[in-house]
């Protein structure tokens, strides 16, 4: 009996640290897109490219492949969500 009420509770904390690492890979993801944009010099650029990287490759060593897999995934929305350049609004003449 108790090991089933350990699973359950192993489930939920399985996907709270999900959630919560989709939400930080989105937090990250806009804040580098952000230093991205603002970025004077391509150093710059290349220092912010390197240490997302190397955050990536940190949590691939230490973290479940769920939870790096969340991680991506809010990465990458916040990346297309932020990153793609926008269209010019036209406003039309009455």
């Amino acid at each position: 009996m108790p090991t089933i009420v350990f699973d359950i509770i192993n489930m939920i904390a399985s996907l709270i640290r999900m959630l919560g690492l989709a939400a930080l890979g989105v937090g990250i993801g806009y804040l580098a897109v952000e230093l991205f944009h603002k970025a004077q010099e391509w150093l710059m650029q290349a220092i912010l490219f390197l240490g997302l990287a190397g955050l990536v490759i940190a949590m691939a060593v230490f973290l479940a492949p769920g939870a790096l897999g969340a991680f991506g995934l809010g990465l990458g929305v916040a990346i297309f969500l932020w990153g793609m350049p926008r269209k010019p609004k036209v406003e039309e003449e009455k």
